[in-house]
């Protein structure tokens, strides 16, 4: 018999339904009510920090596969929202489970899915489930709303331009926190105001993009500024005045606008909340209905008629492809691989259609396009001939298969190494797992005469506080364990991967004859990292090595 656990709590606190107390319950519950579960194999799957709203999370879609697998005979939950709020998600798990002949248990709930009306309480409960977590968001955008009609930074690093200043102390349920609007930083917004100059005038982007490389201009965390960021100045509303031109638009684009008409007077600039949302940790664009758009407390530098004008050209040079115009080469092998020695991607430029290899391929040339926007200022690295390069490179590579060559000797003695790695880490694995099952024991033991205390208050507390303890160690040790697997299997990973790339540079040697172009790309590109171009030598990096 195999009996899943399951556990999840959205963030750790280290009190209440924290998931090494779920466990711990789940295990008492299947100990004393689970016929034969003495000597059936308990599973745990913990995710830790992870939402219910959806199932994208790890360890829940590890246990999935195994009960797909039909490795599985119950499955064991604190209680039905750890394993999902959404009811069409519940409904999903539920209806695989019947199809899997998968016994469910819910042990707060008492759910019992064998019977029609413990399947009816659950779908119900499922629906409970979802309505709580949709009126948890509607009371989180009620409240945004609130503090947008108020005009305050809700905190985040401010936009290019702005800082932030405590304004004042405010109570929130009986607390008092400050809170923040954003006051102009003038050498910033300099730049801000030219941005919007700039395009206004020449409604080009890359043109913005090559005056600043030019001019050794970077961005506050002395990066480039590329094309993506320039876009993201020029479509933040909070450099719009609060005007009537503004309201307007925004309010036919169909955004949330929290303010009257008439406060739209031109004094103060817009703040924007709700304009993007997190998507796997990217900001990613909310529809313009979702958009909460209020009065700020700060100054605008752009009229609301020269905002939307600027959004209307964006829209509009968008359909014609403003940006970076990819090169299509159908010779180059070492495109997106050669880098220039001043770190900028290197790309393909063809030679007249007249100039032709003795092989008959078009000859081209890698050049820098960071040297050709700064016309040779800030990179002066010469081109170098691309049909030369690349055969220089692939015969390099083709070096690295024999088996007397120092790149073959090294990606050796490194997995040797890890072997012996792996056997070293196993060893302290096995310590860890007696010294964790040692503690479950003498806590299950505690249980047990926790079960035979006849009302004893002090005693019952003294054993609760040492199966706490003895629980905290586990969770301890357990930690450990698992940072010790994943090193173990990040080196295990790392060996096979090493291995993979001895075999893949034996068969790019073996098979290159026969490979096309864009084979020839795609071996290329499992095999090496990068190659830097320094103006007389090219560097080769793979994987694990360098040249």
């Amino acid at each position: 018999m195999r009996i899943f656990i399951y556990s999840r709590k959205s963030k750790w606190t280290g009190r209440g339904e924290s998931v090494e107390n779920q466990l711990a319950m789940c295990r008492d519950y299947i100990q004393y009510n689970i016929e034969g579960s003495g000597s059936a194999e308990i599973i745990e799957y913990e995710d830790e920090g992870y939402s219910g709203k959806n199932t994208n999370r790890p360890q829940f879609q590890k246990m999935m596969q195994e009960i797909k697998k039909g490795s599985c005979d119950y499955l064991v939950c604190y209680k039905l929202d750890r394993l999902g709020r959404n009811i069409a998600d519940l409904a999903n798990l539920i209806e695989t489970l019947n199809k899997l002949h998968v016994s469910f248990i819910s042990i707060k709930e008492r759910f019992d899915t064998s019977t029609p009306i413990g399947k009816a309480m659950l779908y119900f409960a499922g629906v409970l489930a979802q309505m709580e977590r949709e009126q948890i968001a509607e009371r989180v955008r009620d409240n945004m709303l609130m503090l947008a009609r108020k005009g305050r930074w809700l905190g985040g690093n401010p936009p290019l331009g702005f800082v932030t200043e405590a304004e004042e102390t405010v109570s929130i349920n009986g607390k008092s926190k400050k809170s923040f609007r954003l006051a102009v930083k003038e050498e910033e917004m300099e730049t801000v105001r030219f941005i919007f100059r700039e395009y206004l005038e020449k409604q080009s982007l890359i043109g913005i993009v090559k005056y600043f490389m030019r001019h050794g201009i970077k961005t506050k965390r002395g990066k480039e500024y590329s094309i993506g960021t320039i876009r993201d100045i020029l479509t933040n509303p909070v450099y719009c005045t609060a005007d009537k031109e503004a309201y307007e638009y925004f309010w036919n684009l169909g955004c949330q606008v929290c303010m009257e008409e008439g406060e739209a007077d031109g004094k103060y600039g817009i703040i924007a909340y709700a304009k993007t949302s997190s998507s796997q940790y990217r900001n990613k664009d909310n529809e313009p209905e979702k958009w909460i758009i209020a009065k700020g407390r700060h100054r605008g530098i752009l009229t609301g008629r020269d905002f939307s004008k600027v959004q209307k050209l964006l829209e509009r040079n968008r359909s014609k492809g403003d940006g970076w115009r990819k090169v299509q080469n159908p010779v180059a092998l070492l495109s997106g691989l050669l880098y220039c020695s001043c770190g900028h991607l290197m790309r393909p430029k063809n030679y007249a259609s007249g100039q032709v290899t003795a092989k008959g391929e078009r000859k081209f040339s890698y050049l820098c396009p960071y040297k050709d926007l700064t016309h040779g200022e800030r990179c002066a690295t010469v081109n170098v001939q691309g049909n030369t390069l690349d055969e220089l490179v692939c015969r390099e590579v083709f070096r690295y298969a024999d088996e007397d060559s120092d790149v073959h000797l090294m990606l050796q003695e490194t997995i040797r190494r890890m072997e012996e790695t792996k056997v070293e880490k196993g060893t302290e694995g096995e310590l860890l797992e007696r010294e964790i099952e040692k503690r479950k024991k003498e806590v299950k033991n505690l249980i047990g005469v926790l079960a035979k205390t006849d009302g004893d208050e002090k005693f019952i507390r003294q054993i609760e506080a040492e199966i706490g303890r003895l629980n905290g160690e586990c969770a301890a040790l357990e930690r450990e364990k698992s940072k010790l697997g994943t090193e173990e299997d990040g080196v295990w990973d790392e060996r096979k991967q090493l291995a993979f790339l001895m075999e893949q540079i034996k068969n790019f040697k073996n098979l290159y004859d026969t490979l096309n172009v864009l084979e020839k790309r795609e071996y290329l590109r499992m095999i090496l990292d990068k190659v830097v171009w320094d103006g007389e030598h090219a560097h080769i990096f793979i994987y694990g090595s360098h040249g």
